[in-house]
């Protein structure tokens, strides 16, 4: 992939080490990259025409690096007018998808303009970006609400997950509730725990049997548990010292949606979080991405709150009448992960620039991964 670093030179703008796909920097970021671009092929009817459209557009990607100069013209209207095309349609059967500052519009010109002041590697991260947010679910999802995914697994067997990427693989990363026949199942991933514990639930123990089932353990719980699920805060499967523990945050939401699910019916609207509504605070912020530090104000930063529950926010923009050179989001998932975008060029007007996967609270107020920081 890193042969097609050299810069889109028809519109200017920084070198391809300059914007972060130097050498060994972000790889972490690329392999993510082609694993969702394989995990797109298990998509659904709307999935197909995403994968097909996009894979046009890799093709015009592949060619050599002597011919980058002058394709790059070719590669943007490309881009443009697939990623235009597959919004339009997205937006058409869900208008809340627009989103002009994560670039998710079916805009010919400004997807064009954009693309020919980036480097074909921002493009691609970009291109993999708007999939994601313009694509449906995918197959078997009912419905998703805050970091929960509900899916229909079998006609009356319904399910609601959350994937915890900071535990690991076999140690807790899954939890899964399911319901089927009037039975609630809860699923871990965590294949060190089984036979009997006590879950917690805000410190409440609810007695539970845990056997193995495959790669996961299943106990069956009652109603009881149920109800702390949905009413509490906090859950701790007690396998060990350490738990795994996982906020209940939009559980009851999320149960309501399974159980409708199973008895076959719509899901129900979902009430929104109270708020007071967005508002703008000032303040320290940064921005580093590959090793350059493109934002360091000490103070007076602009940071636009969402105040939806959610923790998102921008800095250095109002998101109304100041936008500065640089300006990024973080997006928490509920997970302890978040998703995170910037404009990628200085001047750019909407953030859809992709700074990898995995992005983790730290320090100071501090999200970062392999590839970019921001903090607020």
């Amino acid at each position: 992939m890193h042969r097609f670093n050299d810069m889109l030179q028809s519109g200017g703008g920084h070198t391809a080490q300059d914007i972060g796909s130097a050498p060994g920097s972000c790889d972490a970021a690329d392999d993510a990259w082609h694993k969702r671009e394989k995990d797109g092929e298990d998509m659904g009817s709307m999935g197909i025409k995403v994968g097909l459209a996009w894979g046009c557009l890799l093709a015009v990607l592949a060619v050599g690096a002597s011919e980058v100069r002058a394709e790059s013209r070719q590669f943007c209207r490309q881009y443009a007018s697939t990623t235009a095309d597959v919004v339009r349609d997205a937006i058409s059967k869900n208008p809340a998808c627009q989103d002009y500052h994560r670039g998710v519009h079916d805009n010919y010109d400004m997807h064009f303009n954009w693309c020919i002041h980036n480097s074909r590697d921002t493009v691609m991260g970009a291109t993999d970006h708007i999939r994601s947010l313009a694509a449906p679910a995918g197959p078997g999802v009912y419905a998703r609400h805050n970091a929960w995914v509900i899916r229909k697994d079998y006609p009356g067997i319904c399910s609601a997950e959350i994937i915890d990427r900071s535990k690991g693989q076999y140690l807790g990363e899954l939890l899964r509730f399911q319901f089927s026949s009037g039975d609630f199942r809860i699923v871990s991933d965590y294949t060190g725990g089984g036979d009997f514990t006590h879950i917690l639930v805000d410190g409440q123990a609810f007695p539970a049997h845990f056997a193995h089932e495959s790669d996961a353990v299943v106990a069956r719980i009652d109603r009881n548990l149920v109800s702390a699920l949905k009413r509490g805060s906090v859950l701790n499967l007690n396998f060990d010292p350490t738990g795994p523990q996982y906020s209940l945050s939009g559980s009851s939401a999320a149960i309501d949606l399974m159980t409708q699910c199973a008895r076959g019916q719509n899901p129900s609207p979902q009430p929104a979080p109270a708020s007071a509504g967005p508002n703008v605070i000032h303040g320290a912020c940064k921005l580093m991405v590959d090793g350059r530090m493109l934002l360091d104000i000490r103070q007076d930063c602009p940071i636009w709150m969402a105040n939806d529950g959610t923790g998102t926010f921008w800095v250095n923009t109002d998101r109304d009448v100041y936008l500065d050179d640089y300006f990024a989001e973080v997006k928490p998932s509920g997970n302890g992960l978040a998703s995170g975008h910037w404009n990628g060029e200085r001047g750019a007007t909407h953030a859809q620039a992709w700074p990898g996967d995995d992005i983790r609270l730290g320090n100071g107020g501090c999200w970062s991964n392999a590839c970019a920081t921001i903090c607020a």
